[in-house]
C-alpha cells in the first residue's frame, strides 16, 4: 500500500520539513562490478539526529560509522560532530545530490558487531559521493515509516540513480561508479520493508543499529537489500 498522493512532489519536499517530529534521507550506491558498496543515512528528530554510513568490499572487513543521537546539527543538513563532518546537498532538486564526510570509522571482521558495541580497527575516511538521478521520484510504500504525525504530515519518496564515489583510506584511494538508489520520508523514521529479503550468505552485510535499539540488516548482492528486526531477534 502506497502513502496517497495529497498533493504532487515539488523541489522543496527535498529539503527539510521544519515542523516534522521526524525525518531521513538514505542514499546506496553500487560499484557497476558489485565488489564495493556505499551507503549514508540521516535521521534528524528535532535539534538531535542519527547518522550512518558504511562501505563494504570484496574480501575485505566492513567499514561502519555512525553518530547515534547527536547534537551537532548546523544549517541544511551538515553536521559537525566532535572530529568528524558529514555534509549532504542538495545540487539539483530530483536531480543532484552531493554527499562528503571526514570522520574515523571502524573496520569489523564480524559485520554484526555493529548491532553491539562496534569494536573494530579505527580507521580514517574521507569520502566525496555525487549522486544522480535516472528516473523520477516514486511515493514510497507506507510500511517503510515509523509515523509518529498524522497522516496528512507523513510522505516520502524512493528514487533510482547512479553515484559517482571517491573513498580515501589509509590504504588508499577507492573510486567507483555504479547504479543507486535513495530515499527521503519525513513524519517518521524510516524502518524499510519494501526492500526486504532473507539475508544471503554470499553478499557483502552492513548492518547498522538506530539509537532506538532496532537493528536494520543490510546485503549487497545484485543490489542493496534492506531488513529491519527487533534487537533480541
Amino acid at each position: 500500500m502506497s502513502i496517497p498522493s495529497i498533493r504532487p512532489l515539488i523541489e522543496s519536499d527535498e529539503t527539510r520539513h521544519p515542523n516534522s517530529p521526524a525525518e531521513a534521507w538514505w542514499w546506496w550506491g553500487v560499484s557497476s562490478d558489485r565488489r564495493a558498496g556505499i551507503y549514508v543515512g540521516l535521521e534528524l528528530r528535532g535539534d538531535r539526529f542519527d547518522y550512518w554510513a558504511g562501505i563494504v568490499r570484496v574480501d575485505e572487513p566492513y567499514l561502519y560509522i555512525e553518530e547515534l543521537d547527536g547534537t551537532d546539527l548546523r544549517d541544511g543538513l551538515e553536521i559537525k560532530p566532535p572530529e568528524m563532518w558529514a555534509g549532504h546537498s542538495c545540487d539539483v532538486p530530483f536531480q543532484q545530490w552531493s554527499l562528503g564526510a571526514e570522520a574515523h570509522g571502524v573496520l569489523l571482521d564480524d559485520p554484526s558487531e555493529a548491532w553491539n558495541r562496534a569494536y573494530g580497527t579505527l580507521v580514517p575516511v574521507t569520502f566525496d559521493v555525487e549522486w544522480y538521478s535516472a528516473r523520477k521520484p516514486q511515493l514510497i510504500d507506507a510500511r517503510d515509516i515509523s509515523a509518529v504525525a498524522p497522516a496528512d504530515a507523513v510522505g516520502g519518496y524512493r528514487q533510482s540513480g547512479e553515484v559517482d564515489c571517491e573513498i580515501e583510506l589509509a590504504t588508499g584511494v577507492v573510486h567507483f561508479v555504479g547504479p543507486a538508489e535513495r530515499v527521503h520520508v519525513w513524519g517518521g523514521a524510516y524502518l524499510p520493508s519494501s526492500f526486504a529479503m532473507p539475508i544471503a550468505a554470499s553478499g557483502l552485510r552492513a548492518p547498522y543499529r538506530r539509537s532506538d535499539a532496532i537493528h536494520v540488516d543490510q546485503v549487497l548482492t545484485d543490489r542493496w537489500w534492506v531488513n529491519t528486526k527487533a534487537a533480541n531477534t
